[in-house]
């Protein structure tokens, strides 16, 4: 352990509450998440893209960590104030089965470090009054260069909740971890989860709470193939409400912790996933669910569901069996390619001479297009040669919003774009995703049959299941499972019960051809 003399308040705190017994690790958890917070302030935390770990989060996480001996090695990456350690020793303690617990804590906010040695101190005490030889370590260093601290070591277990930022294509972290381990990383919590898990032995575990969104999208499937090549899911907690896990700290991403084993899956592996109303409460549902299903073998974007429940796995088996998707029914899926920052003077009123309707997401009501709209937004798109290429020709289309406000009771929200009369063409914003034929209108029962599917109780809870962000990308349409669309647009693709009907069609009619 560095040699750093903390301040005699945080000492004395640290001492005396350590001295009170195992139980007041945790305690002594938050005294310091709470020191740490104020001493950063909102502004550099939402800066930093790092956030404390409530104890009863750590204490959940660290009861993830299996020890296959009685010697552990530990990782803990981005340590802050030292909540995971402190849970880790209060875990070993508990369980009386190590005999001797090593864990080095890596970090580089010297405000922290002050307070990782008070937490360090005081659990040496508690590890010696109770018979664990532990040994800790602070490193002050970026994490993600391994060079710079880890003497080419492999641990047993990296536990971490990791800082969110996104990190641009030049970032020098995002280009060093992917010339280092070959894989590229949009946002700092991938790196770190990148990193960590090539410092695991084999057989190594990974303890993490992350936000959900590395489980679908574009932007992390190199990172989710890199993940699922090495390691495998063993356990996953899943949480009701967003705003719960860092509520003191009014982060709103939804937010998972799960364990992996730096191994790949048998066909028989097993996943326990728990779901829980918030980090301080029990599991409300229990389930063991195939790996199979939850990283689909043949599925190159590697997306990771996450059921919460059997009656979510039915429907994730559900969605699987059906027969097309976008590209088989001969349609594509595009974002608007109206950027309106980008070309303000092109953007006018409605029905303004030269001009077409510009549909914006506040268009979209009630599976329907209103326009125009007495709005913020600008209601119009002027029509000039450099602007072409970014309009539609006037006709049918199906409209899903990108972004839903989080009090919106629907992930998917989805309507028909019923063509304007007196207008050639049409421009859409780009939070909308635009459904096509060949960058052409569809066919009325096709559109209606596709937005009553995409509005269905069945595609809302497949899209929770593996996004955990309000955001509906392209890439996402393109891989949902959709079934035949037929000439009916009045879908029964559910009973009364909103259980799937076993025939693939919407409705009980012929497939269009």
């Amino acid at each position: 352990m560095l040699g750093r003399r903390e301040g005699p308040g945080v000492q004395r705190v640290a001492l005396t509450e350590a001295r009170s017994g195992v139980g007041e690790l945790l305690r002594l958890a938050d005294s310091l998440n709470s020191e740490l917070e104020s001493r950063r302030g909102r502004t550099e935390r939402s800066g930093r893209g790092q956030f404390a770990t409530p104890s009863q989060a750590a204490q959940t996480m660290a009861s993830l960590v299996e020890p296959a001996g009685g010697v552990l090695s530990v990782v803990d990456p981005g340590a802050g104030a030292g909540a995971l350690m402190l849970a880790l020793v209060a875990a070993a303690v508990d369980r009386g089965r190590l005999e001797r617990l090593s864990v080095v804590l890596v970090e580089t906010d010297t405000q922290a470090l002050e307070l990782l040695d008070a937490a360090c101190r005081a659990a040496l005490l508690v590890a010696d009054a109770h018979g664990l030889r532990l040994e800790t370590r602070v490193v002050a260093s970026d994490f993600c260069d391994v060079s710079g601290w880890a003497d080419g070591r492999s641990f047993d277990a990296v536990i971490l909740n990791p800082p969110y930022m996104k990190l641009g294509a030049s970032d020098p972290c995002r280009l060093m971890v992917g010339r280092r381990h070959g894989v590229d990383c949009p946002n700092l919590y991938a790196a770190f989860l990148a990193v960590a898990v090539e410092l695991l032995r084999d057989g190594g575990q990974l303890v993490a709470i992350t936000p959900r969104s590395f489980a679908n999208g574009l932007y992390f499937t190199n990172f989710r193939r890199h993940l699922t090549d090495r390691a495998s899911f063993r356990h996953v907690i899943l949480f009701d409400r967003r705003d719960r896990v860092f509520r003191s700290s009014s982060v709103l991403q939804e937010t998972v912790i799960f364990s992996m084993r730096k191994s790949a899956s048998g066909p028989g592996d097993l996943v326990r996933v728990e779901t829980r109303p918030d980090h301080i409460s029990g599991p409300q549902e229990v389930h063991d669910v195939p790996h199979h299903n939850i990283v689909l073998p043949h599925d190159p974007g590697r997306f990771i569901n996450l059921p919460g429940s059997p009656d979510v796995m039915c429907v994730a088996e559900r969605v699987a069996a059906l027969p097309a998707d976008l590209r088989s029914l001969g349609l594509s899926v595009s974002t608007g390619p109206v950027v309106d920052f980008r070309c303000r003077e092109h953007l006018t009123a409605a029905r303004v001479e030269g001009s077409v309707p510009l549909i914006y997401p506040v268009n979209l009501r009630d599976a329907r297009v209103e326009w125009p709209l007495e709005a913020r937004k600008p209601q119009g798109f002027t029509v000039a040669p450099q602007t072409r290429r970014w309009l539609f020709p006037n006709g049918i289309y199906v409209l899903v919003k990108r972004f839903t406000a989080k009090e919106e009771r629907r992930r998917v929200v989805a309507c028909v774009y019923d063509p304007v009369d007196g207008y050639g063409h049409v421009a859409f914003e780009n939070h909308v995703n635009v459904i096509h034929r060949d960058h052409g209108p569809l066919r009325r029962p096709e559109a209606e049959s596709l937005v009553n599917f995409l509005n269905s109780d069945l595609v809302d809870t497949y899209f929770r299941m593996f996004s955990g962000s309000t955001q509906v990308n392209a890439t996402d349409l393109r891989r949902l499972r959709l079934p035949e669309l037929c000439e009916s647009h009045r879908s029964t693709f559910f009973d009364a019960e909103n259980s799937c009907l076993p025939d693939h069609g919407i409705g009980n009619c012929e497939p269009l051809s």
